[in-house]
Order: structure tokens, then C-alpha cells, then sequence
């Protein structure tokens, strides 16, 4: 395999510099020697900058006060796989809960309802849960809804507010032309979402182990944070609870990965099942 690029291959020590580095800021877990694949990932990094060794890249990374850097380190090693209507099962549990979620507010004389789509990517989660709600019509005329992403990439948090996809998009919705009817505009090979599914989703720049990222948003109603424990170690899934379990409402839902658990790695969080379907409520701690 030939690799273009005038920086030098990976040392062990410059892997296990990166590797931590990674890991006490996001969470994120590298396992083996993955020195030849992170170098594919980001040789090109190096050449932007200049930079001839792994080490002058750590020590970049490590001394640039805007920490620009750092999270271009992490969207980098990040899985961003995603697409429209993942993981169906919890989508149709979380239209079954929308009910319950809504005479919860109502019963405190509310009528706003706040959902977070955490490593939100390009935005195709937060966009299928504004589609699933505006299907349920529970939330009609004069109700509050606000759907937030959050994502490390600013690269992919750009397409998400432009919110224009490829065919690759939908690759799970089996023919379903109904809802590319209802909600997106197709020219040619490009499906635009209907600007009415925008006005209500935001989507932010952030770090989902920093607790300074959620400062903004509290009492969330549902979080969706799928697919992403599982590149974490249990350390890390343990800090990451505490900032899901502070910025979720006493009375919200947590969606994580259906290969996903956190049973037996915190106490913050009771799994509820629905429909085969577990979902995670506050253990409320009195």
C-alpha cells in the first residue's frame, strides 16, 4: 500500500501520545496498534501544517489555545456512519412515547418540549425525529419543540444545516416515496429537506464529555446518544452518564444503541423495556 505523504509513520510512543490524548478529552477508546490506520487518517493533517512527526502533531495539538486542532483530531477517528430512520424499533418507541411525554408537560402547565441528538453527525437523527413529531401530530399550533445536535465535526454540523443529502441518506426507508413526498424537494441526486423541518432544529459545536458543552440546554425531554458508548471504555461511559443524567428532565428518556447498555456500568440510569425496546429514566436520587 502506498501512502502519499511527507510525514514519517507512526512511532508506538507517538500512538499511545494521540491515543490518550483522545481518550481523556473524548472518550473515545483505540485499541491496538493502530498506528498504520490513524496515520491514513491523518498524514494529511500533518502536511497542512508542515509537520514532519507525529510528536510535532502532539505537541501542536497540546499547545494551540484554541483547541481547533483537538477536535479536528477527534472527527477524525469518530465513526459518523448515519442515515435516516436508524434503528427503527426505538423510532417507533419513541412516536409511542411522544403521549406520555406530552401529559408530562402538560401536568406541569408546560407546552415546550426539548430534544438532544448527542455525536448528531450530519443531522439525519434530529431530522427523523422532527419528521416522526410532525407524523404524530401531538405537538400541533402552540407547543414549543425544539430538537438540538450536538457533534464534535464542525464539517458535519455544516451539512446538517444545510440539510441537503444523497441517496445513501435513505437506504433504510425500503421504498417509503410517501415521506421523500411529504418532507424533501429531489433534484436529481440530491434530497433537500422541506425548510419547515428546519426552522426548530439547531445544532451545535460541542464536546459530549465536557460539561461545558450542555451548559445551554437543560431539561431535556429525550436524548438520543446511540452508537457511541461502544467505542468508549467504561470510565469514559461513566463521566459521559453524568452530564446525560444532568441534562435530562426527572421525567425524560435516554435512547442509546441498541448494542449498547448501562447496566452494571452506572447507577444513574434505570432501564425501562417497551415493546422489546429498553430505554433509560433517571434514578432519581433523593
Amino acid at each position: 500500500m502506498t501512502i502519499h505523504s511527507k510525514a514519517e509513520l507512526m512511532t508506538e510512543e507517538e500512538l499511545f501520545c494521540l491515543r490518550d490524548l483522545v481518550s481523556e478529552h473524548f472518550g473515545i477508546s483505540i485499541k491496538g496498534d493502530k498506528r498504520l490506520t490513524l496515520h491514513m487518517k491523518l498524514s494529511h493533517r500533518l502536511d497542512i501544517l508542515g509537520l514532519h512527526s507525529y510528536r510535532q502533531y502532539y505537541d501542536y495539538i497540546v499547545s494551540e489555545p484554541s483547541r481547533e486542532e483537538l477536535f479536528l483530531l477527534a472527527s477524525h477517528l469518530s465513526n459518523k456512519e448515519t442515515y435516516f430512520f436508524r434503528e427503527k424499533p426505538q423510532l417507533e418507541v419513541f412516536s409511542e412515547l411522544l403521549k406520555d411525554m406530552k401529559t408530562a408537560r402538560q401536568r406541569r402547565q408546560e407546552r415546550d418540549l426539548r430534544i438532544l441528538s448527542l455525536a448528531s453527525s450530519t443531522g439525519e437523527e434530529a431530522y427523523s425525529l422532527n419528521i416522526l413529531i410532525q407524523e404524530n401530530g401531538l405537538f400541533a399550533w402552540d407547543w414549543d419543540v425544539r430538537i438540538t445536535g450536538m457533534d464534535i465535526d464542525r464539517n458535519a454540523i455544516n451539512t446538517a444545516r444545510e440539510a441537503v443529502y444523497s441517496k445513501n441518506s435513505f437506504r433504510t426507508l425500503n421504498g417509503d416515496q410517501r415521506l421523500l413526498d411529504r418532507y424533501f424537494t429531489v433534484e436529481e441526486d440530491r434530497y433537500i429537506l422541506r425548510r419547515s423541518l428546519m426552522r426548530n432544529v439547531d445544532f451545535l459545536h460541542g464536546n459530549i464529555m465536557d460539561p461545558e458543552s450542555f451548559k445551554a440546554i437543560e431539561g431535556a425531554d429525550v436524548i438520543f446518544c446511540r452508537n457511541v458508548l461502544i467505542y468508549m471504555s467504561d470510565n469514559a461511559v461513566s463521566k459521559l452518564a453524568v452530564n446525560l443524567y444532568n441534562c435530562l428532565s426527572d421525567t425524560g428518556y435516554l435512547f442509546i444503541g441498541s448494542s449498547e447498555s448501562l447496566i452494571q456500568k452506572t447507577n444513574l440510569f434505570i432501564p425501562e423495556y417497551r415493546n422489546g425496546v429498553i430505554v433509560y429514566r433517571k434514578n432519581i436520587i433523593k
